[in-house]
């Protein structure tokens, strides 16, 4: 049915209780809705906080029952790195890439989206445009509230009862102690939002143009040596499981632990990962590899005694997939996660820092034909294009999800890096066979 494109709305949307700053959302919410309803007299403008995913999904579904269509859409709160976030931190909730690619959101013929949120340009908003071919609007660094929509103006200086605004600039998260000099004495101006127009052609998001320079580099996995004698440590403490391998890329840590197993499955979205998987495993009677699509795994329900996911999970689509591991998870079974994720070091962490780099630097000039081929595969311009489209998450987001869905898992840090670490958790024995009620799907 066709729509008159002067029915088009403007739906602002916002959060109020994920993390900090819940009231100044409000109120940032209730000025662009002034300000649209200026911009556009006449044309219906909805303003509505929304503390789930259901609630969001709800908002959009009203417009599409109106038979609508959305010309502009904004979402001012808080943004991870795969894109805006809801609930709370003891239990946030974060859309995956597999249940946005399956929501439909009603756009007019040139509806356009912005996010007012932290980093949401770096991955989310380009990813946004490409699954909705509108055109979208996303801030690169942290944001903050402003008295002026151009100018850092702390609210806290006489802005009691004025409108406030989701800006970006120069901050204590992005510049260090300087950008946050800068920000409360010199009033900088605000950084642009950048726009993200729909690609003509399809983008390959996948591992499958640089499999071959990853088994290259992994072949001997030792060099993970961290990552390899924690899992080694949960697994030997299992009775020779039946190990299900999320995201097993070549399959080389499956190799190395396949003595603790009794049997071990590996499944990734990849096929280029899983042809060099195959032919690396060849006549393992104890390894086979699936490939998948989406969170759905084609395995029985009560099949494996454990699921890993190494240096894999953040590209995962955590609510749908946590949902089908806990299906193919015997009662009791483990789960065991094991990735990088960007937080800056502290002090407190630089003596742990700097015996970490230095193990590293002997283990690289053990292995001359790993840093070889390691600096081979990064400075491949297919390796730098894959991480623009499959970034890392932030630590927080990581711990928070973890630990609200598996309460009593255990987490810790088991290597430092300037800029990122790498975490390791362990669940408790699952028994049941949920996580709490989601609110969606």
């Amino acid at each position: 049915m066709e729509v008159a494109p002067d029915r088009g709305c403007v739906l602002i949307l916002y959060t109020t209780l994920y993390r900090e700053g819940g009231a100044d959302f409000d109120r940032a919410a209730k000025e662009l809705e002034r300000a649209k309803r200026e911009e556009f007299p006449g044309r219906l403008v909805i303003r509505k906080a929304v503390e789930s995913k259901k609630a969001f999904v709800a908002e959009i579904d009203a417009v599409a029952e109106q038979e609508r269509q959305i010309a502009e859409l904004h979402f001012i709160g808080h943004s991870g790195m795969y894109g805006i976030m809801f609930g709370t931190t003891s239990w946030p909730e974060q859309f995956s890439p597999y249940e946005w690619k399956n929501l439909r959101i009603p756009f007019a013929t040139d509806g356009k989206a912005w996010f007012h949120s932290c980093r949401s340009g770096r991955w989310f908003a380009p990813f946004f445009a490409r699954v909705f071919r509108v055109k979208t609007h996303g801030y690169f660094w942290y944001t903050t509230v402003s008295l002026r929509p151009d100018q850092f103006v702390w609210r806290k200086i006489r802005g009691e009862g004025k409108p406030v605004y989701i800006i970006s600039v120069p901050g204590r998260k992005s510049h260090g102690l300087a950008g946050s000099l800068k920000k409360f004495f010199l009033r900088p101006r605000s950084y642009p939002m950048l726009e993200f127009t729909p690609p003509a052609e399809e983008v390959d998001t996948t591992y499958d143009g640089v499999a071959p320079l990853y088994d290259e580099t992994f072949e001997d996995i030792s060099v993970r040596a961290d990552e390899l004698r924690w899992l080694r440590r949960q697994l030997g403490n299992l009775r020779k499981p039946k190990l299900l391998d999320l995201g097993c890329g070549t399959g080389s840590f499956l190799r190395a632990i396949e003595d603790l197993v009794e049997r071990a499955e590996g499944a990734d979205l990849s096929a280029g990962m899983l042809a060099q998987a195959r032919e690396r495993s060849a006549g393992n009677g104890k390894l086979s590899f699936t490939k998948i699509d989406g969170p759905h795994l084609p395995f029985p329900d009560d099949h494996f005694d454990a699921v890993t996911s190494v240096l894999s999970f953040r590209y995962l689509d955590w609510d749908p997939v946590i949902a089908e591991i806990l299906r193919v998870l015997k009662p009791g079974g483990r789960l065991f996660v094991i990735d990088m994720v960007a937080a800056p070091v502290k002090v407190r962490h630089w003596p742990r820092l700097l015996v970490d780099k230095a193990r590293q630097s002997l283990m690289q000039r053990k292995h001359p034909r790993y840093r070889e081929a390691l600096r081979k595969m990064v400075s491949d311009p297919r390796w730098k294009k894959m991480l623009e489209y499959n970034p890392i998450r932030a630590e927080h987001e990581m711990k928070w999800y973890l630990q609200s869905r598996f309460p009593g898992g255990r987490l810790e840090v088991i290597n430092y890096g300037w800029n990122s670490r790498i975490l390791a958790f362990a669940s408790p024995p699952l028994h049941e066979k949920k996580v709490a009620e989601l609110s969606y799907p």
